[in-house]
């Protein structure tokens, strides 16, 4: 045994000796040469892009912009690693003095910010006053807890206080007041669905269902009853300064229905299918889908027709914007529409983005919001409300209030 341990000995020895001997590839130097090391970056002040937070500068988590202000930053986007309480912010432009961070999905009211640059051994953290972190986030876009899988609801319309009502297919009027409250029964329908929901001038709520009639509640809610009878099938509407009601749907025209409960046939949209009516600043804007065999007529598209007088006789049809061949013909397509105060025209869609801004030429809020956005529409403050319909997949279903620093355009239906 003496003599094994012995050899295992020697033989140590000599592997030893002959690794020592190899050439060393690695060339690893020590100590370590810190001469080029890069200096710490030092965070000295964050400003935030007003116009992604709210009154209060609460940033919207997930699409709210920052300007991180300090020193020893690099001017490559790619070697600067900025992180909201460990979760990895996004880049878009760097100098050594400044970088323009996108902030990731991440709520909360203290967020610890720290920065590491490539080549920099030390990271940088901002703190506030008394090491308190000071940074903090929202969710701009608040799911209604009350609307899930299981519950179909249809139409949106939206009273002066911010609550939003909805029609399910137990044939309720549900009455939303909150994202984290219950859901009040408002009222009931003789129906089950509704392509269209709008609180009228005289604080009825007034409904759809794809055919002649006209539907609305008692003010402060109650059964639906109809009210009028347009001269075609209509299911979208929107009601002007003068309180006249423009409906459009399937008929194959553009009615007019006044309080007294007479009508007017204003323009024709033979073979379209009305799918979206908005008034706004005079005009009346309506979005439809050609339905005829006409191959060079405009298959997918918004009109305007300015309205000329206070019984609500229009202009002829102006093109907006030639949808189908902006986005071709395998493209989402147009469900819902509405304005914004400065006159942008939000436009909800079927599929691969939620909201496009048609003035900007850009997508709303596509870090946070998902199609279809079947209805889109407005409160009287900086929030707009989306109802999340989708017959094919019940997991998408939702109603949702957004934030924005915006306000809608006037809306003639709401006292």
């Amino acid at each position: 045994m003496l003599k094994l341990a012995k050899y295992l000995l020697a033989t140590f020895i000599v592997m030893l000796v002959l690794s020592g001997c190899q050439d060393n590839t690695t060339n690893y130097v020590w100590p370590p040469d810190y001469s080029k090391e890069k200096p710490r970056p030092v965070i000295t002040s964050i400003e935030k892009d007003a116009s992604t937070m709210d009154a209060d500068s609460v940033v919207f988590a997930g699409v709210g912009i920052v300007y991180i202000k300090g020193q020893n930053f690099s001017s490559v986007t790619t070697d600067n690693h900025i992180f909201f309480s460990g979760e990895p912010g996004t880049v878009l432009e760097a100098t050594e003095s400044q970088l323009k961070v996108k902030v990731p999905f991440v709520v909360g009211d203290s967020l610890k910010i720290q920065l590491s640059v490539a080549g920099a051994l030390e990271f940088a953290e901002y703190k506030g006053k008394d090491y308190v972190f000071p940074f903090r986030t929202k969710n701009a876009a608040r799911i209604y807890k009350t609307i899930d899988s299981f519950t179909d609801a249809s139409g949106l319309a939206v009273d002066a206080d911010g609550n939003a009502y909805v029609l399910t297919t137990t044939k309720k009027i549900l009455k939303l007041t909150d994202p984290d409250s219950d859901a009040v029964e408002y009222g009931t329908a003789t129906f089950i669905t509704t392509p269209c929901m709008r609180m009228g001038p005289d604080s009825m709520l007034y409904l759809t269902r794809g055919t002649t009639s006209i539907y609305r509640t008692p003010s402060g809610g109650g059964k639906a009853l109809k009210f009028a009878s347009a001269g075609s099938k209509v299911s979208y509407f929107d009601f002007d300064q003068n309180h006249n009601l423009f409906a459009g749907g399937k008929g194959g025209g553009l009615e007019v229905v006044h309080e007294d409960k007479t009508k007017l046939t204003v323009a024709d949209y033979t073979d379209y299918l009305i799918t979206g009516l908005r008034i706004y600043n005079g005009y009346v804007y309506v979005s439809a889908e050609y339905e005829g065999t006409d191959s060079t007529a405009v298959q997918q598209g918004i009109w305007k027709h300015q309205i000329t007088d206070n019984v609500g006789n229009v202009g002829a049809a102006e093109l907006v914007i030639d949808w189908g061949a902006m986005v071709g013909a395998d493209g989402p397509k147009i469900l819902s529409f509405t304005f914004d105060e400065d006159g942008e025209m939000y436009i909800g869609q079927d599929k691969d983005n939620a909201i496009y801004l048609l003035n900007k030429g850009e997508y709303f809020y596509p870090e946070i919001l998902t199609a279809p956005t079947t209805q889109i529409t407005w409160g009287n403050g900086h929030y707009f409300y989306i109802n999340r319909h989708d017959n094919s997949d019940g997991s998408l279903r939702a109603i949702i209030r957004v934030e924005t620093t915006k306000m809608g355009a006037t809306y003639y239906g709401r006292p």
